[in-house]
Order: C-alpha cells, then structure tokens, then sequence
C-alpha cells in the first residue's frame, strides 16, 4: 500500500474531503408514507346460499355510513331466475314420468296378473281331467294329460315370476326417478336461498369500505363473484391503525415494539405516537411492475381521533429503529466495503491510511462503527482515487462534525 500511496504521489494532488469522527448519540429513524384502516371490521361477503357464482348488480359507494340491516349491496337475480325456472321444469318432467311409469306399471302387471290366472286354471283343468286309469286310456294318453299339467305348472310359475321381476322393476323406476325429483327440487330451494340472499344488508352501522384485489382494483358493477367472496368491509371506527410501507434498503432494525410517530395528511400539525404492531416476513412490490420492494408495517396508534382519522387517509409515519446514547457515527459514503471487507481511510502522519472496520446499526446517510474508530481521528469521506496527503485535503475541504439524529 505504501508503495501505492508513493506512486500516487507523483501525479497531481486531489482534493478529498475530510470529516472528524464524533462519538455521541445517534438514532436511526427512518420514513414512510401509506394509510390508515380500522384495526377492527366485519367483513362483507357473498352470502355462502349462493351456490353458484353471481352478478354485482348494485354497489353502494365506499365511504358511505351505513347503518345496521342497511341493503349494501345486490346481485343479479337473472340466474337464480333461470334456474328456478330450470328446477320448475325438471321437477314438473319427473312427476308427470312418475305418473307415466305407475300407469305403464299397473298395466303390465294387470296382464301379468290374467296371465298368471290363465296358467292357473289351465293347471287346475288339467289336474282334474288328467287321465290316469291305465285300463280305460292309452299309455299315450295318460303321458300326454301329464305333460299337459307339468307345462300348466310351468307356465303358472312363470307367470308369478314374470309378476315379480315387474313389481322390482317399477320400484326401480320409481325411484330413480324419486332421485330426480329431489334433485330438482334441490334445485328450486338453491334458487329461492339465493334470491333471498341476493340483497346483503350490513351487520352493524359504520363506513363502507371496498376491498381491493392483488391488482388494487375495487369491486364493480358486473362483477362475476363466488359464494363467500368478501367484497366490502365495515370497520369499527373507534381503534384505528396505520399500514405504512418501508423500503427494503432502510429495514435494519424493524422489529415489533419499536416506537413510531404518524400525521395524518389532512391535519399535518398533530403528530400521533405509535408502536409497531406487525411487520411483514417478506418484502414485496407495492405496485405491479415495480422493482421496488418493501416492508408492509403495521403501527399501532396510542389514541384514536374519530373526528380526524378515517379508514383510507394517507399518512407519513417515523419510525425509530434505533437509539443509541454513545455511538461513533460516519456518513456512509466514508466507509468502502469490498471482496468481503470493510474499511475506512484515516488520517495517520501525512497520509490516508486504509483501516478495517465493524458496522453496526446503519441508515440510508449513517453507519455506526463498533470496532476500528475513536472519536477525533480524521477519515476520508471517499475513498481516496489517486493518493494525496490529509493535509492538503483537510486544508482544501474543512472538517466536518456530524452526529446528532437522522
């Protein structure tokens, strides 16, 4: 390095500016900008008796006051319609096949039932005709009436079968289309649950507020929506929050409870205490499309104002990450991180002398430094690019003194 320095020397001085290193308090606080909402509200959704997905038809307009078993919204009724009238019908096809099937049924057993008495006189002929006398008929004869009388008992027996398998087989037509029915009247009762649930009225009185999807959009008139689709909520005015963004770069020491102060846009003079509630576990883009990720938080305000605070205002909001009573503190620019290293130049004799570094709480302008630095040593507040002596750079730039807040 000395031999850097040395070579460095030789071609023309630069100016680098210069800052002496303070210890005293520091305190990182960082900004961010969003809105406020209720920490507590009722959701609005699509009633769950409605099977299948529906219409918005009519929406009342957000930020409406409301009050309870006020109609907030309602649904297109011309599905429900058809298929009332779907059910009507199927239910009407059934019953008149039912009828249709109980006729078809007595009527084939009435024919069944002849046939069966017919082979049961035929039987009960040829038992009594039957020839059986061996001295008065023919062998032929008498093995003639006894075929006779077998075929009659076969016929009969066929016939009571015959009767049998129909009466099974109405049943079962019977019943399948008893299934048919239940189904259409499934039908009719979803369609009537439905129109009846087709207006949703609010649970308690409060301020309608819309629910916007991933995209940001709020709900619109023709909007396709499925059974227990939440679309509106209406908070409880009386403990609201705010949910405020912070920019992945400035997140070093965002953790629950630390402190935080919020104005409200619409009455910049009144600062509100607050505490961090919550804070998202990954930082994601706030718009479609934009690089730019951050951290949802959730700050918990000490007092609410209903007067002056309401669901949807934009805020800006301080958040303070750290506080520290004695800290050595350099702007960010002085300290060069490379190849896993982190250092600073300090003024030793005439000249800028890297030095390693231990960083610990930082800001977007301020790093703390742990290890490496003492209070009034001289560092460089850029890496020096062509060499040159403190002195010259001290001389050319006068010293610095920051600490304090940021």
């Amino acid at each position: 390095m000395r031999v850097l320095l040395f070579l460095a020397a030789c071609a023309p001085r630069e100016s680098i500016p210069v800052y002496e290193v303070v210890r005293g308090p520091f305190q990182h606080r960082v900004t961010a900008e969003g809105t406020l909402k209720a920490a507590k509200a009722t959701r609005v959704s699509v009633p769950s008796d409605v099977r299948r997905s529906v219409r918005l038809a009519w929406l009342a307009a957000e930020g409406t006051m409301v009050e309870e078993g006020e109609v907030v919204a309602r649904f297109d009724a011309s599905d429900m319609e058809e298929r009332l009238r779907e059910g009507r019908s199927d239910l009407a096809s059934a019953s008149l096949e039912v009828e249709q099937t109980k006729i078809e049924g007595s009527i084939k057993l009435a024919g069944l039932e002849t046939d069966y008495k017919v082979a049961d006189l035929e039987l009960e002929h040829a038992k009594s005709f039957r020839k059986a006398d061996a001295s008065v008929f023919s062998r032929h004869d008498i093995i003639e009436d006894q075929i006779d009388e077998q075929l009659a008992g076969e016929r009969k027996q066929h016939a009571g079968s015959a009767q049998e398998r129909q009466q099974d087989l109405g049943r079962t037509e019977l019943e399948l289309l008893a299934i048919k029915q239940r189904k259409a009247q499934l039908t009719i009762d979803e369609a009537r649950q439905g129109l009846q649930a087709l207006e949703v009225r609010a649970p308690h009185a409060g301020l309608l507020t819309l629910i916007r999807n991933w995209q940001g959009e709020s709900p619109q008139v023709g909007s396709e929506m499925w059974s227990g689709q939440e679309f509106a909520e209406i908070p409880e005015l009386t403990k609201m929050e705010a949910e405020v963004f912070v920019l992945e770069a400035d997140a070093g020491g965002l953790v629950v409870g630390k402190p935080a102060t919020v104005i409200v846009e619409s009455a910049p003079d009144v600062v509100h205490p607050a505490t961090i509630r919550r804070v998202d576990a990954v930082a994601k883009p706030r718009f479609r499309g934009s690089p730019v990720q951050y951290f949802g938080v959730t700050l918990e305000l000490e007092k609410t104002d209903p007067e002056v605070m309401k669901p949807g205002q934009r805020v800006r909001a301080t958040l303070l990450l750290a506080e520290l009573e004695d800290a050595v503190v350099v702007p960010r620019q002085a300290v060069e991180q490379e190849s896993g290293e982190t250092r600073v130049y300090v003024r030793e004799g005439g000249e800028l002398v890297p030095r390693p570094v231990k960083i610990g709480t930082a800001s977007m302008g301020l790093m703390e430094i742990t290890e490496g630095l003492v209070g009034g040593e001289i560092i460089a507040l850029r890496p020096p690019g062509g060499g040159g002596d403190a002195e010259e750079a001290e001389a050319a730039a006068p010293s610095m003194a920051l600490g304090g807040k940021t």
